[in-house]
């Protein structure tokens, strides 16, 4: 109880302090650094424009585009990563049973790819 109760303090409470980001204690130093400067430049950007430059319709449009094009750029690496690391199972879409009168799931795939994934591996 105890165990969850503080998880639910740090990554519920905490993040809600914070704006969102916390310390995760599963992901290694490298990714949790990255979320954290991404977090600061997020909360920092804003502010600095506002004391640096005067409130103008220009300014805002900067602010717009930068903002646009750091999440576009997130989510283009995000969906590549994905795209390229996801080892998911083969889930086929027709429901014919394979040539010979065999069940489904048995012998090579019809598309000659050998290959089959452990429903319980990673992915």
């Amino acid at each position: 109880m105890g165990s969850q109760t503080l998880q639910i303090l740090r990554q519920g409470l905490w993040a809600s302090i914070t704006g969102g980001w916390y310390y995760d204690p599963h992901q290694n130093t490298f990714v949790n650094a990255l979320h954290l400067y991404i977090w600061l430049f997020l909360l920092c950007f804003p502010f600095t424009l506002y004391m640096a430059l005067p409130p103008t319709r220009v300014i805002v449009g900067v602010y717009c585009g930068v903002i646009g094009t750091t999440f576009l750029l997130l989510k283009t690496v995000n969906y590549r990563l994905h795209h390229a690391l996801d080892e998911g199972e083969v889930v086929q879409r027709g429901g014919k049973e394979a040539p010979g009168g065999g069940a489904r799931g048995e012998g090579p795939p019809a598309d000659g790819n050998a290959r089959q994934e452990d429903s319980n591996g990673p992915g």
